[in-house]
């Protein structure tokens, strides 16, 4: 059975709406943007899920898309900028990989922007080849494999 909730004493992360991790995404990637321009298509069809601090203030969001053969994509990985450096962003990247593993996951990715992907690296992540740029950033697709 796969889990949903993780529960610490210093914080939780909980199955959320997708529309709740739009204002997280919209401050932490891009604030320069319209609020709409986070909102993903494919929201409906993700799994969302946040962190919450014990006050139950929602800090930092992933969302998780299954792909064909067992490929899963996160996407929207963000922190609230305040509470970065802290292992938040750890914690909620360990519990998807775990909730990847237990659905029999193959492969695991992500568009990485560049300047991230020594974050991903510790926990697994190798780049690719393929690299683009988009909305003013730079691009690298990293994967783990199961």
């Amino acid at each position: 059975m796969q889990r949903l909730v993780m529960d610490t004493p210093n914080f939780y992360i909980r199955k959320i709406s997708g529309s709740r991790t739009w204002p997280i995404r919209h401050r932490v990637m891009y604030p320069e943007m319209s609020p709409e321009s986070v909102i993903l298509p494919q929201d409906r069809e993700g799994i969302h899920f946040g962190l919450f601090l014990p006050d139950d203030r929602l800090i930092a969001v992933i969302s998780l898309f299954e792909g064909e053969n067992g490929h899963y994509q996160f996407r929207k990985f963000a922190t609230e900028s305040a509470e970065q450096g802290k292992g938040y962003g750890t914690a909620l990247l360990t519990y998807i990989i775990d909730l990847c593993r237990c659905r029999n996951a193959t492969r695991l990715w992500c568009n990485a922007r560049i300047s991230a992907s020594a974050f991903y690296s510790r926990y697994g992540f190798t780049k690719t080849d393929i690299t683009f740029s988009k909305d003013g950033h730079d691009f690298v697709i990293m994967e783990r494999m199961f």
